[in-house]
């Protein structure tokens, strides 16, 4: 019982830490933000998610949820979220997925180097 509660509490620490990074990259990007026809900046994105993420609470599960659920469409109109990012313009989860995707390398690149250093 005691391991299930521990891997439990490690998986939500990985999730809670992959949203956080993920919110963080949005805030960095210096895209535009399309949220139901209105464009926002990367900040107020960023702002936007995280309150998305903090009534959410503990119903989501993972950062990919998070990604599913909360960040790639309005829980109102079901409209997609659309990012700009130097003239590209592609959907929120798409730009999430390959976000998310090159925070993961890194952390498992970092995990590799403290294991072996």
């Amino acid at each position: 019982m005691l391991i299930l509660k521990s891997l439990y509490l490690q998986a939500a620490d990985t999730t809670e830490h992959e949203v956080r990074l993920l919110i963080d990259a949005i805030a960095a990007s210096h895209c535009d933000f399309n949220r139901n026809g209105r464009q926002h900046t990367a900040e107020e994105a960023a702002a936007h998610l995280e309150l998305k993420y903090a009534r959410a609470g503990k119903r989501i599960d993972s950062a990919d949820e998070f990604i599913t659920r909360l960040g790639s469409s309005s829980s109102f109109t079901g409209k997609p979220y659309l990012m700009s990012c130097e003239g590209d313009t592609l959907p929120a989860g798409e730009w999430m997925i390959d976000a998310l995707e090159q925070i993961r390398a890194h952390t498992q690149s970092l995990d590799q180097s403290t294991v072996s250093g």
